[in-house]
């Protein structure tokens, strides 16, 4: 497959979901019909689309997100956050909803649980490409991301982290896929059995495991994991900014995301790793 034609800061789509959410840092995860009470808890903007565009902002790419928000005070809060991270918003949706919001609980093994709730929007408007050398799908707001789809003329990447819905159309179209190691289709398969995303290049993440590629494996280095909260959402952002701003090769660009997210579960919170790899490269 031929790499696209570079371009000096090439635009960068994320179509998908957006949340809001509420973090809690607790020791361990409450039984039934109790209560954790904890002094660190936060509030940020996260989702997978949203994540990976925020990654590849600040590691120093071109990012466009284009997701539903909806006409709230939170939705404002949202975008303005965003806003500070240099991502380029495209809210799709003005109906009087809420954006989709997430409650997460972190335990001090770094392991999460995940409440989320997410709104069914009456109006959805698809916007126009402005010259994408990439579109990144999380295969959330399948309405939004399918229209989108149908007008994109650029490389596919598809954040494979279950099946939703017309998952088949977007591997169909895909230039790249990134699996999760429990994403299967209806029947079965993982993304190196699924004949339909056969002239695709794949990978598998595997948390703390090697990335699984057709022809071999890419180490990930072992550390304390701390907050593992949107480490996959960050390995696909920056394997975007490796493989289409930097230009790098797959595997290269598969091993500078698996560095950069293993770097990213170091720490509390998704965004420390940002100022602890700027301070290592000066």
């Amino acid at each position: 497959m031929d790499r696209p034609e570079q371009q000096t800061n090439p635009r960068g789509y994320f179509v998908g979901l957006t949340t809001m959410d509420y973090v809690f840092y607790i020791d361990s995860h409450p039984r039934k019909n109790s209560k954790v009470k904890t002094n660190h808890f936060t509030r940020l903007v996260g989702g997978p689309a949203a994540n990976a565009a925020i990654t590849y902002s600040l590691l120093g790419g071109n990012a466009t997100l284009a997701t539903c928000l909806g006409n709230t005070a939170e939705s404002d809060v949202i975008k303005e956050t965003l806003d500070k991270f240099g991502v380029t918003v495209v809210n799709c949706t003005e109906d009087d909803a809420m954006p989709a919001v997430a409650a997460i609980a972190v335990d001090r093994n770094g392991d999460r649980q995940i409440f989320s709730g997410q709104n069914q929007y009456k109006a959805i408007k698809v916007p126009a490409l402005e010259e994408p050398a990439f579109c990144l799908f999380d295969l959330n707001q399948q309405e939004l991301s399918l229209g989108v789809l149908h007008n994109c003329d650029c490389e596919i990447v598809v954040d494979a982290g279950s099946w939703k819905g017309e998952t088949l159309a977007f591997l169909n179209k895909a230039s790249v896929v990134i699996s999760s190691e429990e994403f299967r289709d209806p029947s079965g398969r993982d993304i190196f059995s699924i004949k339909e995303c056969t002239n695709a290049k794949k990978a598998m993440t595997r948390g703390e495991k090697p990335v699984r590629l057709a022809d071999g494996e890419i180490p990930v280095a072992s550390v304390t994991c701390v907050d593992s909260l949107a480490a996959g959402d960050i390995f696909h952002g920056a394997f975007c900014f490796a493989y289409y701003h930097k230009q790098y090769d797959f595997r290269a660009a598969l091993t500078f995301a698996s560095e950069i997210a293993t770097e990213s579960v170091k720490y509390a919170g998704p965004w420390a790793w940002v100022k602890k790899v700027s301070d290592k490269n000066g």
